[in-house]
């Protein structure tokens, strides 16, 4: 027994790894319900692709069947052929493989069927060739498969665009990078003085509104009413007398009310009000549905959070060493970008680490406006198969598997930024 491992010396991390892979093991050799689901959920599979299903009058009674490529296919090589399939989904074998390649400046003719295969690669003279094959008996399906296992750059490009999984880490990739942005302009701008003194160089602002005044006239003619002149000019010098007390002010008022209101809240009034009005005061031009939309609602909602945790590193760094860097000549956003936002930053990497596994998981949100993340896949597999107990378990599986790889990443990067003497 001197082998044995003893439970004490094992990492926590370890130990629900351990019982995870035990269960998910035994689950998917027990149960296909869960291969069924996780398949679905991952959208696999990544290397092929369903062209079109035939079905019915499609398929004739001695099983022959024969398929033209509706959508002229790009410059290159295919493998294609028919996977058939019984009334219970069952696998019951496939066509023989045709290997194709289709030359550049092909038209998109009609032509007869191809020969059957023979293993080399035939080269077609059109974009819309026609395959074909005879089917077993029970077959109630045929579906027409264009195999790329062998094509890294289509397999790249078919992943971008999958549902589940890695739509899931996109969405939170995209949405963390900009909330970093966001977090950290307005982080930056909650540092910034509470109460400045308004009256130091008031007069150059107020030029410089009365600049801006100009140009807008000059670009707008319709304003040079008396009435609108009025207008404008008190709201220009307006802002300008208060540009110093601006920053602080905005940034507190942007952090406070979106801190206020639920995620959930953001990403509807981003999907279903902000992005329609968008879209019809552009008349079409500016459409951010979708990914855009779900994108921009993780970031602005997150960004107030993000903003938080600069605030605090920054603030967390003695105001010496600013007070040094100034000393030596450096201007304020010198002093900040060479001395104090490198400390900062290896400050607030570790909870920039939880935000990021926390906005992973509220990545579920986006559900409610119809994008087919992780959970969104594991309802329509449910809507499909009837079977909840297995697919919320794919789904949780799916994200405690990403949130533990993600803590173990988190922890490692927490302890080679850490501050010598923390």
């Amino acid at each position: 027994m001197g082998m044995a491992v003893s439970w004490d010396s094992m990492p926590w991390w370890a130990i629900i790894i351990l019982i995870l892979g035990v269960y998910v093991g035994y689950s998917v050799l027990s149960n296909a319900y869960y291969t069924d689901a996780l398949t679905f959920i991952l959208d696999l599979p990544w290397n092929k692709t369903v062209v079109a299903t035939l079905s019915g009058k499609e398929i004739a009674a001695d099983g022959s069947w024969t398929y033209t490529f509706t959508q002229p296919l790009s410059p290159g090589q295919y493998v294609l052929y028919g996977t058939y399939r019984a009334p219970a989904n069952e696998v019951l074998g496939r066509s023989d493989v045709y290997t194709i390649s289709v030359p550049k400046g092909a038209p998109a003719t009609a032509e007869a069927p191809l020969a059957p295969p023979t293993g080399e690669v035939v080269k077609v003279e059109t974009s819309t060739p026609t395959i074909s094959g005879v089917a077993p008996p029970g077959t109630k399906e045929v579906q027409v498969m264009d195999d790329y296992s062998g094509q890294p750059v289509r397999i790249a490009r078919r992943m971008w665009v999958a549902n589940g999984l890695i739509l899931t880490i996109k969405i939170t990739l995209l949405s963390f990078a900009l909330a970093l942005v966001i977090g950290l302009i307005f982080g930056i701008m909650r540092v910034g003085s509470h109460s400045p003194d308004l009256r130091e160089h008031i007069w150059r602002r107020l030029a410089i509104g009365l600049v801006v005044i100009v140009l807008l006239v000059l670009w707008k003619p319709s304003w040079r009413t008396p009435k609108d002149l009025l207008v404008l000019a008190l709201l220009v010098e307006g802002v300008m007398f208060l540009l110093p007390a601006m920053p602080y002010t905005l940034s507190t008022l942007y952090v406070e009310i979106v801190r206020g209101v639920p995620l959930l809240v953001i990403i509807l009034y981003m999907g279903f009000a902000v992005t329609p009005a968008l879209r019809d005061a552009t008349n079409g031009a500016l459409d951010l549905r979708g990914l855009p939309a779900a994108v921009l609602g993780l970031a602005f909602g997150y960004g107030a959070y993000l903003a938080e945790v600069f605030r605090a590193g920054i603030q967390a760094i003695p105001k010496g060493q600013m007070e040094a860097a100034r000393s030596l000549g450096m201007t304020y956003f010198q002093a900040m970008r060479h001395v104090i936002l490198p400390q900062a930053i290896r400050l607030v990497l570790p909870p920039l680490g939880n935000d990021f596994i926390a906005m992973l998981k509220d990545s579920s949100l986006v559900s409610v406006i119809a994008m087919a993340e992780v959970l969104q896949q594991g309802r329509l597999w449910i809507s499909r198969n009837f079977r909840a107990f297995e697919g919320f378990n794919s789904v949780l599986l799916v994200y405690l598997i990403m949130t533990l790889i993600l803590s173990l990443v988190v922890r490692a990067i927490e302890r080679r930024a850490r501050l010598p003497g923390r």
